[in-house]
């Protein structure tokens, strides 16, 4: 017999043998009696003949059984359990679900068909993003809170039921306001359990390490401190409380803490990816070389995709492109995945455009246009809004402007017809407070007034602009600013503070200004707001006694119809000018923020510009808390000044036509945007305003 002929007669009996297969499963099902032990009996026959839905039919008739008629539920539900993982392995994930369920139904107390399904359910929302429908919420948290009942003193059910609330309040806090309004409720119900857990096991790390985590993500850093500081005390061996407490430290700027956190992390882990790259935040805020420690914690990262991603987040910030691409390279290599992470993969063409592998970036870009809108056609809301936005972003990054600018428009056509202002993240009545902000520009000039040698050239020009008319704008460690202003008897009239530290550093300054007659307006974020408890003075209090000169905003941008208010993570810089955007100014103008990159001034960072040389008299302001003095400090340290530059107005550029495109002002008519930057042109910078030359 010819192999052809035999192989067709093999698969004529194999067609044969599935479907004799197939009728026997059928039959053994149609006789088998309504008696649990004969179905569950059946539905094992029918897995050993890889009939898996057969199975599951076959599990339908206990489901029909009266429980009164099982002797023994627990065992009974044991099986389905095992049943059920067996269909989970085949695939069939719906119908798995569906029996745990029934056996659930059958022995209610029985923890380990509960437990499976709270895996499967848990599995179904990392897979989903936390974004799974209301409904399914409801079931992992009913599923939960029996687990709790069930073992009272244990803290793991306690932990895992607050990590529910606490994910589901975040995915309720994105929703509108009907859906929305729940999501404090959980989060304090969350906080008590993850305290309950804490009680109950004092001498354990986990409990420990997800109340400081939680604190942490509330912005709750001086009792997140306490509770890490005490765990780490109780748990010194745990590498994880460690590392929890250094990113809290550097959260609250306490630099020299975190750096010695770190150091006894590393002690006892020298092989922690994580420790390394907290040790490399920790020395390029500190103006010392970080690129070592970055290196390490890449090296160290193994399989870890987010520690890599990371790291070339890092450099490609820093403007490293070689070793951005090279991290980048390695997480997509090793995640063959994250192909389809168009964000990713714009991040690696822009380093492979800035290396001359020009094609290799024409053609990773041309693949991420794909799989963004392939993302666009299954998206809706804020995600589709998102989508829209990074399309725009790759047809630029492609050099097809009018496309990109065509997919910046069609994010109206997708949004709601009105800003949404109505966020958990912002204050009540902001539309009323952007009002009030562009009634204090009064469609004026503005002038954004930060330190660095430009800002000195126009201190010392200052008398020449005694009768100009013009708003004023600054940010963070504003005293400085305004005592050169006083000799024109002006001050600030817009302040952003972005840092809890700057807040820390001039809270009485702070107070004065918010009790001025003239108008004025404090812009911040709940970060800054955090440095507010040092001085006995919540967040919530602060808000009420300031409520009328207060605007929230937020990070996690950029901004968007859904989110109007949400700037892209990076230097204030980069939050104030789109956000003077609301304000309609006639033109806005920047003096400063231009030491590092000025060739007349190489070795000057970029903010403090005269306490640098060794003939300079230390100024007085550098003394107040979180106040970092350059001098000293080897040029090479400063040479991160030139990306502190870059980023602010590459992210400014970026957020300018989507503010034009997109009307985030509600009806406010924005006049055309002009940025006047320095008397010397910021060699680092790649935005189109860049080379502009103030002129007086």
């Amino acid at each position: 017999m010819r192999f052809g002929a035999a192989r067709g007669a093999w698969r004529s009996c194999r067609a044969i043998a599935s479907t004799a297969v197939n009728v026997a499963c059928a039959a053994l099902l149609a006789i088998t009696p309504p008696r649990p032990e004969l179905a569950l009996m059946t539905a094992r026959i029918c897995l050993k003949l890889r009939r898996p839905r057969r199975a599951y039919d076959a599990l339908a008739a206990v489901n029909a059984i009266d429980v009164r008629q099982i002797a023994d539920s627990d065992r009974t539900a044991e099986q389905i359990t095992n049943i059920a993982a067996v269909l989970c392995a085949q695939r069939l994930r719906a119908e798995a679900k569906d029996v745990l369920r029934s056996a659930i139904a059958l022995a209610p107390r029985a923890a380990a068909p509960r437990s499976a399904l709270i895996l499967l359910l848990e599995e179904d929302l990392r897979a989903a993003g936390g974004n799974i429908s209301l409904e399914q919420w409801a079931e992992l948290e009913n599923l939960l809170r029996k687990s709790v009942i069930e073992s009272p003193y244990l803290p793991a059910p306690r932990l895992a039921l607050a990590a529910c609330l606490e994910q589901e309040a975040r995915y309720r806090e994105a929703q509108t306001a009907p859906v929305r309004v729940v999501a404090p409720r959980l989060r304090v119900e969350a906080e008590n359990l993850l305290r309950e857990a804490v009680a109950e096991e004092p001498c354990g790390a986990a409990p420990h390490l997800l109340l400081a985590e939680f604190l942490l993500e509330n912005l709750r850093y001086v009792e997140a401190e306490t509770v890490a500081t005490a765990a780490v005390r109780s748990c010194p061996a745990s590498a994880e409380l460690r590392l929890v407490l250094a990113r809290i430290q550097f959260q609250l700027l306490r630099l020299e803490a975190a750096a010695k956190t770190i150091e006894a992390l590393l002690a006892i882990a020298p092989e922690n990816g994580w420790a390394w790259f907290e040790c490399g935040k920790i020395l390029w805020n500190s103006f010392d070389r970080a690129d070592s420690a970055f290196e390490r914690a890449g090296d160290l990262s193994g399989n870890d995709g987010a520690l890599l991603a990371g790291v070339a987040q890092r450099f490609l910030y820093d403007l490293d492109y070689e070793k951005a691409a090279k991290y980048y390279e390695r997480l997509l290599n090793l995640h063959p995945n994250m192909w389809d992470n168009f964000v990713i993969c714009r991040y690696y063409a822009t380093c492979l455009k800035e290396t001359a592998r020009t094609q290799e970036a024409v053609d990773i870009i041309s693949a991420a246009l794909k799989s963004c809108r392939l993302a666009a056609k299954r998206a809706q809301g804020e995600g589709l809004e998102l989508i829209k936005r990074e399309e725009a972003l790759l047809l630029s990054q492609a050099g097809r402007l009018d496309e990109s600018f065509s997919a910046l428009q069609s994010i109206r056509d997708v949004a709601a017809p009105t800003p949404r202002y109505d966020r958990a993240e912002y204050l009540p009545r902001t539309p009323e407070r952007l009002q009030r902000l562009a009634e204090i520009v009064d469609s004026r000039d503005v002038f954004v007034l930060l330190q660095g040698p430009s800002f000195a050239t126009f201190a010392a020009r200052l008398h020449e602009f005694a009768d100009f008319e013009f708003a004023i704008a600054t940010l963070n460690s504003f005293p400085p600013v305004e005592q050169e202003l006083r000799r024109i008897n002006r001050h600030a009239e817009i302040l952003l503070f972005t840092q809890p530290g700057s807040i820390r550093a001039w809270y009485p300054e702070l107070v004065k200004f918010l009790a001025r007659s003239p108008p004025n307006l404090l812009v911040a974020n709940h970060y800054a707001l955090s440095g507010l408890s040092q001085f006995g003075v919540s967040e919530r209090e602060f808000v009420a006694r300031h409520d009328k000169r207060l605007l929230l905003v937020h990070s996690d941008g950029p901004p968007l119809p859904s989110r109007p208010l949400h700037f892209e993570n990076g230097p204030s810089v980069s939050w104030l000018i789109p956000l003077l955007l609301f304000a309609r100014p006639r033109r806005i103008f920047l003096f400063g923020a231009d030491g590092g990159s000025n060739p007349s001034f190489g070795k000057r960072p970029y903010f403090y510009h005269d306490d640098y040389d060794d003939a300079a008299e230390p100024q007085e302001f550098l003394n107040r808390p979180g106040m970092v003095s350059f001098k000293g400090l080897r040029a090479s340290s400063t040479s991160t000044t030139a990306a502190s530059i870059s980023m602010p107005s590459m992210a400014t550029e970026s957020s300018t036509p989507l503010f034009a495109t997109s009307k985030p002002t509600s009806g406010f008519k924005s006049h055309p945007y002009s940025m006047c930057a320095h008397t010397v042109p910021i060699a680092s910078s790649r935005a189109s305003t860049s080379t502009t030359r103030w002129q007086s």
